[in-house]
């Protein structure tokens, strides 16, 4: 192949591009996902945009939610909810005359950290944890040069519990990272201060001076740090990366994550830690799934 081609699969956009095996991104484009029109309609343009962007041999996939690796089935996926239980990787493959076995499908936040460990902000790191802040939390870990999956969900570090006593998230348990520093938790928190809901004001105001925003973005990378300093306990992990929307607001939120590991961490596990940010913002994740078409 002369190319690498991914997708990554939204509530309302499809991300795909080609890149070459050296690296080099040579196309990308965007398209609505359409997902209301249905499975078949969200496949047909799936396959349509994989063709166009030169799919021959093999393409890679980023969806968000659960998966049944071993059939290429979508689960459970609040945002696609269409494509549950729908033999998407089959469907794929059909249509574009490949083998299903070249048609490779992943969680959207391990496809992002696989992104941002070959071309972006991870480059060169053998174990580091990909933590993306948008309307939920998301993770993908890479250790070993390699993404890990456990037993097939390893890295979801959105739902680790920072605060029992904390609001209640949509998984049934109280106070996991998810509900206290994602972008959704930031938005409420800070409607609950009485203070602007737009987070790129927020974290403006909060770069501007001191005062109540920045208090409160420390606060929610605090909690942030908390549930990091579990990962850093647990695995010695010394290197994290931000992405996501939210994650841009990374220097305003960066006193409070090192607090927050301080805080949930001894001594020595916190020597050589970095918080960095994520490099490839929105072509993260189809350019880790174009990674997986290798």
């Amino acid at each position: 192949m002369s190319a690498l081609v991914g997708i990554d699969v939204g509530g309302t956009a499809i991300k795909g591009g080609a890149v070459s095996t050296g690296g080099e991104i040579i196309t990308r484009r965007e398209i609505p996902s359409g997902i209301d029109e249905g499975p078949e309609a969200v496949v047909e343009r799936l396959a349509g945009l994989a063709r166009e962007l030169g799919a021959v041999d093999a393409l890679g996939l980023g969806v968000p939610g659960l998966l049944d690796r071993e059939r290429g089935v979508v689960l459970s996926s609040p945002n696609l909810r269409p494509l549950d239980d729908f033999p998407l990787r089959d469907e794929l493959a059909r249509r574009l005359a490949i083998e299903s076995g070249n048609v490779r499908i992943e969680n959207d936040a391990n496809v992002a950290a696989i992104g941002e460990h070959w071309l972006g902000g991870a480059r060169g790191e053998s174990h580091v944890l990909l933590v993306t802040l948008g309307t939920g939390v998301g993770g993908g870990l890479i250790l070993g040069g390699r993404l890990f999956l456990g037993e097939g969900g390893g890295g979801e570090v959105g739902h680790t519990v920072v605060d029992a006593a904390g609001p209640l998230c949509g998984c049934g348990q109280h106070g996991c990272l998810e509900v206290l520093a994602s972008a959704t938790a930031a938005r409420r928190r800070a409607r609950e201060a009485g203070l602007t809901e737009d987070l790129e004001e927020l974290a403006a105001a909060a770069r501007a001076a001191p005062g109540a925003e920045r208090d409160l973005l420390r606060a929610v990378g605090g909690d942030l740090g908390r549930g990091l300093g579990t990962v850093v306990t647990l695995l010695d992990l010394r290197c994290f990366l931000i992405g996501g929307g939210f994650g841009r607001a990374l220097d305003v939120l960066r006193a409070g994550v090192a607090e927050g590991i301080a805080e949930r961490t001894t001594g020595p596990g916190r020597a050589g830690l970095r918080i960095l940010c994520a490099e490839l913002g929105p072509d993260a994740g189809w350019i880790g799934a174009a990674r997986l078409a290798c």
